[in-house]
């Protein structure tokens, strides 16, 4: 876009890249309507009759404003990702470009270089140098972006230009801007082919702990066990820390923002099995799927994610999540006042040897001056980062915590009845 073209704003439900064409048009007042009500559309900045554009996906039911910049091939070369975080500020999670080796380059080639920013509302960031894309190497290191342009304005509807500053630069100087009218071509889709990114969703985290309850994977099926009484667990501050009790002091003993009651809590370990062949034998191997702490029998209804303080879930993008960071293969609930101390404890009892561990590999280190306790457990396949998940009942209270180990966050769980039966071991 150059000199004082004039561009074209439309709105639609989306915009197909390729062939440069707005998917579901809608009018200016109808798009002004969706944004107040904070219901999703899309915004096209263009030349007339050009497959460049600017493209911005708005949806402020989930905070989100992305940003896409295609070339004159309809190739896009960057991405930008902004959550509204406050009712009239915008900040800068992610900033993707690519750069293309030829004008014959397919629209993300894997030889592509890519340089990413991804920013962190505190301060910190980090920029991803990709200079082959998939073909080459990577080079890590602080992203050193200044605070004014991390954050930017809320748009008001209608007034454009305010999109061009998260792009990092000028890309339209002295352009004019005009509202017009595109009708969708005969037999165009009319949906959108976007949506806003969202973090991981939780599996069916009841099922775990049900028995006889079946999972497909597409690898094998899994039957539920009797969940594995792990302890009783002291949570004298009622607020639960989920780690590596291999660590040292570590953000996770801040403990999750959602608290309880103090008291005791019973802690479960799910397990689940499935069948294998090998040498001619069947076997029923077993995995231990997650860990949770029930904090009354009330079932869980809905689930949430268990958050520490700072973090925000808006931030997230698809299928991330926050998490315990498990170095040593195992997970552990303990209370905030003493994790990092039992921790130290844990560590120190399992290099000595004196730490014992029941057949299932759950431990409890108890600390009886302050009355608390941290119970270990395996942490499924091993190494890797694992969310908490926050079950509330039907009158919204806390019915249980549940560490997801997530070997089965995919699967489908399958009706009941149907083959062997093997709920109990």
């Amino acid at each position: 876009m150059n000199g004082t073209q004039i561009i074209e704003v439309v709105y639609g439900e989306g915009w197909d890249f390729g062939r440069g064409v707005v998917l579901g048009p809608i009018g200016a007042e109808a798009a002004a309507a969706r944004d107040a009500a904070g219901e999703p559309y899309a915004v096209v900045l263009r030349q007339a009759d050009s497959l460049g554009a600017i493209v911005a996906h708005v949806d402020w039911s989930h905070h989100y404003l992305g940003l896409w910049v295609s070339d004159l091939h309809g190739r896009r070369f960057m991405e930008v990702d902004l959550r509204r975080l406050a009712a009239d500020r915008l900040f800068l999670t992610c900033r993707r470009g690519w750069a293309y080796p030829d004008e014959g380059s397919p629209e993300f080639a894997a030889d592509a270089g890519r340089v990413t920013i991804e920013l962190r509302p505190d301060g910190r960031g980090t920029q991803i140098v990709e200079p082959q894309g998939d073909k080459g190497g990577s080079r890590y290191t602080t992203a050193d972006v200044p605070e004014e342009q991390r954050w930017f304005p809320v748009p008001e509807f209608g007034q454009w230009k305010a999109l061009l500053a998260p792009l990092g630069g000028d890309h339209a100087p002295g352009c004019e801007l005009r509202e017009t009218v595109t009708v969708a071509r005969t037999g165009e889709s009319g949906g959108p082919n976007w949506r806003a990114p969202r973090g991981m969703r939780p599996g069916h985290l009841n099922e775990l702990f049900t028995p006889g309850a079946r999972f497909s994977t597409d690898r094998q099926e899994y039957t539920v066990w009797e969940p594995i009484p792990a302890g009783t667990l002291r949570l004298p501050s009622g607020r639960l820390v989920a780690r590596d009790p291999t660590y040292g002091e570590c953000e996770q003993d801040a403990g999750f923002t959602v608290t309880v009651a103090p008291g005791d809590y019973p802690v479960q370990l799910a397990s689940a099995g499935y069948t294998a062949e090998h040498e001619g034998r069947t076997l029923i191997l077993d995995e231990y799927t997650a860990a949770r702490v029930l904090v009354s029998e009330r079932p869980a209804v809905r689930w949430e994610l268990a958050l520490l303080p700072g973090q925000d879930e808006r931030l997230l993008r698809d299928g991330q999540f926050y998490g315990f960071g498990v170095d040593a293969g195992t997970g552990a609930f303990a209370d905030a006042s003493t994790a990092a101390d039992l921790g130290r404890r844990f560590w120190d009892g399992q290099v000595s040897g004196v730490l014992t561990e029941d057949d299932h590999g759950i431990a409890v280190v108890d600390d009886t001056a302050t009355g608390t306790n941290l119970i270990a457990y395996p942490s499924g396949r091993g190494d890797g980062a694992y969310p908490v998940w926050i079950g509330r009942d039907t009158d919204g209270e806390v019915a249980c915590f549940v560490a997801d180990m997530l070997i089965l966050t995919g699967a489908e769980p399958l009706p009941r009845g149907a083959g062997e039966d093997r709920s109990t071991k």
